[in-house]
């Protein structure tokens, strides 16, 4: 089964539901680095970005005037927002340097967000423990359980 799609990404199954254009020359020769593909890099900062689900400003586009920003209560809940926030930010980064490798501006930008990121993770492991399963210490798990051994020796 084929798929098809029109410029607008309606889809179709059938290809007798669309008409396509068969008056095509399909001996021609395109330079592919004479395209202006749109290489707007204007970006929004990592919150505005995140709200909207999108970093690029010339890729948004607003659904019904609904802008969207979370509010969050307490530090712990702040922390978790920002670890979020920059996650989001490099992964939207990444597609674009994954097209555009050689943009400086970018790169550097995109270590800068890393490294944000990293001091965000780090702060919120010290204050309130680990984010994942694997950032929990071996050792000082392996020394509660012998504590926690121990204690239940003497008591019992």
């Amino acid at each position: 089964m084929n798929m098809y799609f029109d410029e607008d990404n309606n889809y179709f199954i059938d290809e007798h539901e669309f008409n396509f254009k068969t008056d095509i020359d399909s001996n021609i020769n395109i330079n592919v680095d004479s395209i202006n593909f749109n290489r707007d890099n204007t970006l929004y900062d990592p919150n505005e970005g995140f709200n909207k689900g999108n970093m690029f400003k010339n890729l948004y586009s607003k659904y019904k005037n609904y802008v969207y920003n979370l509010k969050v209560n307490n530090p712990k809940d702040e922390l978790l927002y920002k670890i979020q926030m920059y996650t989001f930010a490099l992964k939207d980064l990444n597609l674009y340097l994954d097209v555009y490798p050689e943009d400086r501006n970018m790169l550097k930008m995109f270590q800068e967000y890393k490294s944000k990121l990293e001091e965000y993770k780090n702060k919120y492991i010290n204050e309130y423990g680990p984010l994942y399963s694997n950032n929990v210490n071996i050792l000082a798990l392996i020394f509660l359980i012998l504590v926690s051994a121990c204690i239940l020796l003497i008591i019992s």
